[in-house]
């Protein structure tokens, strides 16, 4: 799914009324609709009332429309509406159909009334994504008035005083909602973890734009779905074996940072590669011979440590690097001599960098160059700020990943609520599942090993990213059926795969 700018979204919504030969009034009807369908699954009780809050545009017209359908549908609704000499046509039309419903409308100009009930579920239809300068001071009264409610806020497209293409100043007078409800696509604003306070839960409604018309607009912006993922899985013959699903090796683990390398060994098992072999420091022995049997195990000389790599990696179809391995002066030389020796392999395997890895790699910009194209990084946000130096702002970091990502030819995750895969190509793909329970140790783990499973199997760099990302939030989510968020556990994740899977790829 793209993801749109306004002027993209304005440009889609008047193709679509040409080509399918409606009014515009008609598209609104089509949103108010998807809404009222959400909003009620969201909110079926008929004990719930609503307060909508509608301003002199669009986005106010699509409140006035989802009141109506609300209040035919028998759920109590209060209307305030923004008082003006200037409406959009639609915004009119509108008004006019709630007239002739019944339905009374309360006007307001700078303040609303805060008697809210019990039951009143308050929601936001006063800006739209067409914002281009901040509220003006006049609207304090009524932003924060529903700001300090304690009643469920909703925002129709885009909480009113958010950019939507752009950043938000602090200063600026912007609506705190619980949950928003965007129209066709997300916009770029409500990705950012900078405007997590103003958008809440975050769910896309499809008015059903011209899939044409969406075609034809250029971005470089993606939101990963299911039917995404499905479209880069497929089932394996009946003949497949271990061997065809290639065998991958976890490099890493130090003196008490075992369990790192366990984690991700372990999720690249449950992923679905054939083989999985660690290479760690010889203290890992008894550790990972008793409690992991089923992974094959190459151990350094040197007990605490890594002191050298694999002297054959021709045989692994990829490589994760990095988990639990430390920093010592041993381990950075023989990464370093491994990053180098990579480039005369005739037969390279693909390669995932993850944790000391990448810090190893920040302390030596330099040797970014060595790294193999299409290699796949996997920073945490602190990580990605020695590879990359600070940023004002989200923005500024999407750019930065952006840049860095097409200069050394590889694939950057930026770890976080809607996880961004940047793609050497210069796309930036979000990801749609995953829950705050993951914000867990060991949680990147079994990101890095779930990737490197799937780049074994023989999966692209970008599809084993997207893929990857896709299948570690949902096997966290399906987790949390059952495990309280604050619960949750990097080996719960693990045991979640199995069931993702179910939902990726149903036997």
């Amino acid at each position: 799914m793209k993801i749109l700018t306004a002027s993209d979204i304005r440009m889609a919504d008047q193709a679509t009324t040409n080509r399918q030969n409606i009014r515009s009034i008609d598209l609104m009807e089509r949103a108010a609709n998807g809404l009222f369908q959400q909003i009620t699954k969201d909110f079926p009780s008929f004990e719930t009332s609503f307060v909508i809050f509608c301003g002199a545009g669009n986005n106010g017209g699509d409140g006035l429309a989802l009141g109506r359908l609300l209040f035919q549908s028998g759920r109590d609704v209060r209307i305030f509406l923004y008082q003006t000499d200037k409406y959009s046509a639609n915004n009119q039309e509108n008004q006019e159909r709630l007239q002739q419903t019944g339905i009374p409308i309360q006007f307001f100009t700078n303040a609303i009334p805060t008697d809210f009930a019990k039951h009143d579920v308050l929601i936001d239809a006063l800006y739209g994504i067409g914002l281009s300068r901040p509220l003006a001071e006049s609207w304090r009264a009524v932003i924060e008035g529903i700001n300090a409610s304690d009643r469920p806020i909703l925002a129709i497209d885009i909480p009113s005083g958010l950019y939507s293409d752009q950043p938000s100043e602090t200063e600026m007078l912007i609506l705190k909602a619980h949950h928003t409800y965007t129209l066709q696509c997300p916009k770029m604003a409500l990705l950012q973890p900078e405007n997590a306070a103003y958008v809440g839960e975050l769910t896309v409604v499809d008015i059903q734009l011209d899939a044409s018309a969406l075609s034809a607009v250029d971005s470089s912006y993606y939101f990963t779905t299911l039917d995404t993922i499905q479209a880069r899985c497929s089932l394996p013959s009946r003949f497949a074996h271990k061997g065809t699903f290639g065998h991958a090796l976890i490099v890493g683990g130090s003196y008490g940072k075992i369990g790192a390398t366990h984690l991700s060994a372990k999720a690249a098992l449950r992923t679905g590669c054939g083989m999985v072999s660690i290479y760690s420091a010889a203290c890992a022995n008894p550790i990972l011979q008793t409690n992991f049997p089923e992974a094959m195990l190459q151990t350094d000389s040197e007990l605490n440590h890594i002191t050298s790599f694999p002297k054959t990696i021709d045989s692994y179809a990829a490589i994760g690097v990095g988990m639990g391995m430390g920093q010592h002066k041993d381990t950075k030389q023989t990464f370093f001599q491994f990053l180098r020796e990579l480039g005369a392999s005739s037969k390279r395997p693909k390669l995932v960098f993850d944790a000391d890895a990448l810090n190893l790699l920040a302390q030596h910009p330099e040797s970014l160059s060595d790294l193999p194209p299409g290699s796949i990084l996997t920073p945490h946000p602190k990580e990605l700020q020695r590879l990359l130096g600070s940023w004002t702002d989200d923005w500024e970091k999407l750019e930065k990943t952006r840049a860095f990502a097409q200069q050394h030819q590889v694939v950057v995750l930026i770890k976080g609520a809607n996880t961004a895969v940047v793609l050497p190509d210069g796309t930036i793909h979000f990801n749609t599942t995953g829950n705050w329970g993951m914000a867990t140790a060991g949680s990147g783990d079994v990101l890095a090993g779930i990737i490197t499973s799937l780049l074994a199997q023989g999966f692209s760099s970008k599809d084993a990213a997207l893929t990857g990302v896709y299948l570690h939030g949902l096997a966290a989510d399906l987790a949390v059926r059952t495990i309280h968020r604050k619960s949750l556990m990097a080996s719960d994740i693990i045991d979640g795969i199995s069931q993702a899977w179910h939902v990726v790829l149903p036997l």
